[in-house]
């Protein structure tokens, strides 16, 4: 009789372990289900998404212009708040829509009552008060133009990236583009780098090739709509880690207004795992490239670096004090 008891009650916490594995079970079934679909919905967002397996690198010298969403500081003048680069959000509380907008509500302001201008300061939305006296001193622009280097067409696309850092003024990174057109260009007049000085690369502008409004961490994205890729060479768009120390080229538009390769070096590699600048120390070593231009210049920015016929990079920026070394950027932050 005990032994009956005892096995009835066995049965029972038998039958509740079980409900208790298969409630256990379904839920384990659910969310693995869940995780699954889950992750192949991310994984069919991210082919959408997929970046290039492969670009063309082109290394022309773009003249860059574009009109800015904001009116921008370009001369602060004496005894002003403002500072080089500081963009005009609102004035008076009324928010400001282009120059001619601007100019319009600066000639209606009273003469010498205080005038509240709301402001982004480097990303930092400052109000300033100052008068229309003060206001009428400062030189003011929404205009920009400028010289840089196209790094890459997409072949499937048809995008480009170019410049390799945002375009930027004064303290005004990231400048927010309303609409920007690149332009090849011919004629090129280069000012040689010498230490402790960059020089530049002056140009005559020749045909609207492309527009954009993109300004990156890692230079400007647009369209291109007139400029033949049909001749040029696809590269395989290189990973972090096949980028390594030693021989590689840059691709540069010359006197000639061709598009040559020029040799450099790759003397340092930062390990980064998340978008930077600066990603590697480059050196140039090509002794033709080095008498033309003394080192790096400014517009050759975004000038695309290939190594082992792989795409991996754009010039960022230069050294002032060694003009032959600066550094690059990794293609894969500019995508």
């Amino acid at each position: 009789m005990q032994f009956k008891n005892f096995y009835f009650k066995d049965k029972s916490l038998s039958k509740r372990n079980n409900l208790a594995k298969s409630k256990f079970t379904i839920v384990l079934t659910f969310l693995f289900l869940l995780y699954f679909f889950s992750n192949n919905l991310i994984y069919a967002q991210n082919l959408q998404k997929s970046e290039p397996q492969y670009l063309i690198p082109i290394g022309n010298v773009l003249q860059i212009d574009a009109e800015l969403k904001n009116i921008i500081v370009r001369s602060p003048g004496e005894a002003s708040p403002f500072r080089l680069g500081d963009a005009i959000i609102k004035v008076n509380n009324i928010e400001v829509d282009g120059y001619s907008d601007f100019a319009n509500t600066l000639n209606a302001l009273p003469e010498e009552k205080p005038v509240s201008i709301l402001l982004n300061r480097g990303g930092q939305l400052l109000t300033m008060k100052t008068t229309k006296h003060i206001l009428e001193k400062i030189s003011f622009n929404n205009l920009l133009s400028g010289f840089a280097t196209l790094t890459y067409i997409n072949p499937e696309t048809s995008e480009f990236g170019a410049v390799g850092h945002p375009i930027s003024v004064g303290n005004s990174r990231k400048i927010p583009i309303k609409s920007g057109s690149i332009s090849t260009t011919k004629h090129l007049d280069i000012e040689k780098s010498y230490r402790g000085s960059v020089g530049c690369i002056n140009a005559k502008r020749e045909n609207i090739i492309g527009s954009f409004t993109e300004n990156t961490d890692f230079g400007i994205r647009g369209q291109i709509n007139n400029f033949d890729i049909s001749s040029l060479k696809k590269y395989k768009v290189a990973s972090l880690n096949e980028v390594k120390l030693g021989k590689a080229q840059i691709i540069l538009q010359n006197n000639s207004n061709e598009c040559k390769k020029y040799n450099i070096e790759i003397i340092d590699i930062e390990s980064q795992n998340h978008p930077e600048s600066k990603s590697f120390k480059i050196k140039i070593t090509d002794k033709n490239l080095l008498a033309q231009t003394g080192g790096i210049v400014q517009g050759m920015s975004g000038t695309p670096i290939v190594q082992d016929d792989k795409i991996i990079g754009a010039v960022s920026h230069a050294i002032e004090n060694d003009p032959a070394v600066g550094y690059g950027v990794f293609i894969k932050w500019m995508l």
